[in-house]
């Protein structure tokens, strides 16, 4: 009898061992077509889409949500923008575009750094040195200096055209100043001021805000200006986590109940 159950607990731990070979054996096979397909067509697989949803989570609670929060809602005191709300910064929110960001960051001081422009401080004059994460250094430039009033018309202005309160008056100031040559929001943001995904310039039109959209938000944003940085990850974490999480903010950031 003790023969017979001492042939059964082999059996039953065979076959859990084969059982823990095929799985480890079948994510193995997922991690390697991860890789091998092109950014694009892994986001399109639905079998890989479910696996980087089970494999990116505990990464991102790990790395991202420190800043973007456990939601992937963003963190406006610090300018870490919304995940799930389809509305990118840089790029155009393509698999391939966040996996570059994940690789490279933005100001991270990596060459190949999405780095083109900073949010002037029109109400500063000068050159503003700071110490970034990672002891990065870099500065903010002041632009040609506006006061506190014309700011707070630009800021009218602003709340205007996104359908929220404003002041009749300085909206329309405001309007006036955001053509202005020396102070125009039309050389980064564009001419219908919806912005420039490949220089980091927002869409003023949807009000959607990284930093804020509060009256003071805003107000800072322009006085002071913004110089935010993201980290790059290629050092930190492995080619097969940073295209998981990749695929995984895509997803989550095309789903449907993504505004609710």
């Amino acid at each position: 009898m003790r023969a017979w159950l001492l042939v059964g607990v082999a059996s039953v731990a065979a076959a859990a061992c084969a059982i823990g070979l095929r799985a480890r054996w079948h994510r193995e096979q997922l991690a390697c077509r991860l890789l091998a397909d092109l950014p694009a067509a892994a986001g399109r697989d639905p079998v890989l889409v479910r696996f980087a949803a089970s494999e990116a989570p505990p990464v991102f609670a790990a790395h991202c949500a420190p800043c973007h929060g456990v939601h992937m809602r963003g963190n406006a005191a610090i300018g870490a923008p919304d995940l799930t709300d389809g509305v990118w910064l840089w790029g155009d929110g393509s698999v391939y575009g966040i996996e570059r960001i994940i690789l490279y960051g933005i100001r991270a001081g990596d060459a190949k750094a999405r780095d083109v422009d900073d949010m002037p401080a029109f109400g500063l004059k000068g050159t503003f040195h700071y110490q970034g994460t990672s002891g990065f250094q870099g500065k903010v430039v002041g632009g040609a200096a506006l006061d506190s009033g014309e700011v707070w018309d630009l800021v009218q202005y602003l709340l205007k055209i996104n359908h929220r309160p404003y002041e009749v008056e300085a909206a329309n100031e405001g309007e006036r100043l955001s053509k202005e040559s020396q102070t125009s929001c039309r050389d980064c943001h564009g001419f219908d001021l919806k912005g420039d995904t490949d220089y980091g310039a927002p869409n003023l039109t949807i009000n959607v805000w990284n930093n804020g959209g509060t009256p003071q938000n805003l107000y800072d944003s322009i006085y002071y200006g913004r110089h935010r940085l993201m980290p790059a990850w290629r050092d930190v974490l492995t080619l097969e986590q940073i295209r998981a999480l990749a695929v995984y903010i895509h997803a989550v950031s095309h789903r449907p109940e993504r505004g609710s």
